[in-house]
C-alpha cells in the first residue's frame, strides 16, 4: 500500500471536512499544524499538535454551528517543487445555518505532508468576506 502524498490528503481533507470535521485531525502528524494568517477576530489564527486540532474540530462539532459546508467547488491543485507540498485553490461552498443563505469562499490552501501525514495546512481567505459569514444575523 503507497503512502499517502500531498493531493490525497487534500481530497482527503475536503472528503473528512463535509463528513466528519474532527476526523480530519487524524490526516495530520503529532505535531502538524493549520494556520489561517487572516482569521477574523474570534477564530484561532494557529493550531499546533494533533491534539490541539482534535479538540478545537471537536468542540467546533458539538457546538451549534453557524455554517454548514456543502461542497468544494473550482478546485485547482498545483504541484511545487517539493513533492511534499502543494497549492490549491478553490471555493467553498456552504450555508449560513440561521438564515439559510448560501454562501462562497475562495480560499488558497498550502499543504505540506510527510510520511502520509499533513505537517502543515495554511489557508488564505479573504478575512472580511470570512467574518460577514461569521457574523451573527
Amino acid at each position: 500500500m503507497s503512502v499517502p502524498g500531498p493531493k490525497d490528503l487534500l481530497v482527503r481533507l475536503h472528503e473528512l471536512t463535509l463528513s466528519s470535521p474532527a476526523a480530519t485531525a487524524d490526516l495530520y502528524a503529532e505535531d502538524g499544524v493549520h494556520e489561517l494568517p487572516f482569521a477574523p477576530s474570534g477564530v484561532p489564527v494557529r493550531l499546533a499538535g494533533r491534539e490541539a486540532l482534535r479538540q478545537a474540530m471537536a468542540a467546533q462539532e458539538a457546538a451549534p454551528s453557524r455554517v454548514r459546508y456543502d461542497g468544494f467547488d473550482q478546485v485547482e491543485i498545483w504541484e511545487t517543487t517539493d513533492p511534499d507540498v502543494v497549492l490549491a485553490e478553490y471555493d467553498i461552498c456552504g450555508t449560513v445555518t440561521a438564515t439559510g443563505a448560501p454562501f462562497r469562499l475562495r480560499q488558497v490552501l498550502l499543504l505540506r505532508a510527510r510520511a502520509g501525514e499533513i505537517v502543515l495546512t495554511r489557508g488564505y481567505l479573504n478575512p472580511a468576506a470570512l467574518a460577514a459569514v461569521l457574523s451573527p444575523t
